[in-house]
């Protein structure tokens, strides 16, 4: 793919988020590219293959928001980031004359499509040559939202398991702000963990599940020298819940 791009635009500056993306994982690569676009010099053309639907009918996209553009399969991975930078255009790339053959492969469309068109975009190629508009209502969405509810004086949120670093951490979609003066209990998968919430590795007991925030805002499941996504045995894009309870109300046990 890189030599794709370079043999168009041999100028070019590419730089990798990561080369080591999971594979099949639409929640992981989105939340990757979602917690790291924001960083890039605006003008910045992202291209992503996290593309388990290559050769189906799932269309190529091509997106301008309001500071970059996205180039990617529409399965999702895309969507938490145009979304937050307010989609302007979404171009479905089928013109024939903008691939890197007549005969495309149907398991290779990194190369033969969509390096294709993020090195001709790098050349300040129109948007509207590579295909034609579609509506952004159109395009697979997927959410990083999560649910609140309320019971008395305890709140329940539920969201999604978005990724496991390579430390075993499990970032979640719940974003709330934690607290040593709240109990926590993790619901996952029928089992009850519970979670000592910190602000720091080195604040937390061996052995014992913790929660924060990490660095992108969102909570996080760790051990300190730990693997905290063994233990609970963790699966990026599955429901998980956490029960939030006052110290002083709470009768619960696990």
């Amino acid at each position: 793919m890189e030599g794709v791009i370079r043999k168009i635009n041999p100028n070019v500056d590419i730089t990798y988020i990561t080369p080591n993306a999971k594979e099949f994982n639409i929640y992981a690569g989105a939340y990757l590219l979602y917690t790291a676009y924001r960083y890039f010099k605006k003008g910045t053309i992202f291209l992503v293959v996290i593309d388990p639907g290559v050769g189906t009918e799932r269309k190529a996209l091509l997106i301008k928001t309001k500071n970059y553009y996205f180039i990617g399969p529409d399965n999702g991975v895309l969507y938490p980031s145009v979304e937050e930078d307010e989609i302007e255009k979404v171009i479905y790339i089928n013109n024939p004359k903008l691939y890197l053959s007549k005969n495309i492969s149907n398991t290779f469309h990194g190369r033969d499509i969509f390096s294709v068109a993020a090195a001709y975009l790098s050349l300040d190629v129109d948007i509207n040559v590579f295909g034609n508009e579609i509506n952004k209502n159109e395009i697979e969405k997927l959410s990083f939202l999560f649910n609140e509810m309320r019971e008395d004086k305890n709140i329940t949120y539920c969201g999604k398991i978005l990724y496991i670093d390579h430390f075993g951490n499990v970032a979640t979609s719940i974003r709330i702000k934690t607290t040593k003066n709240f109990k926590y209990v993790l619901k996952y998968k029928g089992n009850e963990y519970e979670l000592f919430a910190v602000k720091t590795f080195g604040e937390g007991e061996q052995n014992k599940l913790l929660l924060y925030n990490n660095g992108y805002g969102f909570l996080e499941i760790g051990i300190n020298k730990g693997n905290a996504s063994i233990v609970i045995n963790a699966k990026e894009g599955e429901d998980v819940c956490l029960e939030v309870y006052t110290q002083e109300d709470s009768n619960h046990s696990t």
